[in-house]
């Protein structure tokens, strides 16, 4: 009884990653962890990229990651412990993205005062494209450079845009796969811990 009940909670498990886990198709479920160098000062700063192998399940501590902003600034998503995170995945040439975008900067300066904090994560495209993309449309969210697409990888995705909403404990409160209007971002916080006011 306890040999089925084990397997049974296995395969649940496996279910579980293969459906909120995507990986691009190349059957390599690995992640490689971003090494970490030090600072001037002897503080342990991480590389840029993922900085776990843990996959994305709701319920889960997110998978933590490191990235460059177009402003040179190391943002790492563990540091936003107590804040609702809305980790979104973009690129310039995605139409879908163009839509949701001013809808994350609408959402992001009602809401950052109630601790919202939105991540915009730029995928495997050149740093000076993304910024001109966003100032030709006067985006001021966050924006993070992904340019290797390893915290792509890591998050197990195939297409774009797709979001997360981390709770303020660090865990996948919710997801999106795809785009999403205002009212279903409102929808998910909600679901994070970001009530609307």
């Amino acid at each position: 009884m306890r040999l089925a009940l084990g397997f049974a909670v296995a395969a649940a498990v496996v279910v579980v990653a293969v459906v909120l886990g995507r990986g691009r198709g190349d059957g390599d479920t690995t992640r490689a962890v971003a090494p970490t160098g030090t600072s001037a000062s002897g503080t342990p700063l991480p590389a840029p990229g993922p900085l776990d192998a843990a996959p994305p399940v709701i319920g889960q501590p997110a998978p933590d990651f490191a990235l460059r902003s177009t402003d040179g600034e190391l943002r790492r998503l563990s540091d936003l412990r107590g804040k609702v995170v809305l980790v979104n995945f973009w690129a310039t040439w995605c139409a879908p993205c163009k839509k949701e975008l001013p809808d994350l900067q609408a959402l992001y300066d009602e809401r950052r005062a109630d601790g919202l904090e939105v991540l915009t994560i730029n995928v495997e495209e050149d740093a000076a494209d993304a910024r001109a993309f966003f100032d030709a449309r006067g985006l001021t969210l966050p924006l993070l450079l992904d340019s290797a697409g390893t915290v792509y990888d890591q998050y197990r995705l195939q297409g774009l845009p797709d979001s997360f909403f981390v709770d303020r404990e660090g865990k996948i409160a919710t997801l999106q796969f795809g785009y999403l209007t205002a009212e279903k971002m409102r929808e998910r916080l909600a679901q994070a811990g970001l009530p609307p006011p």
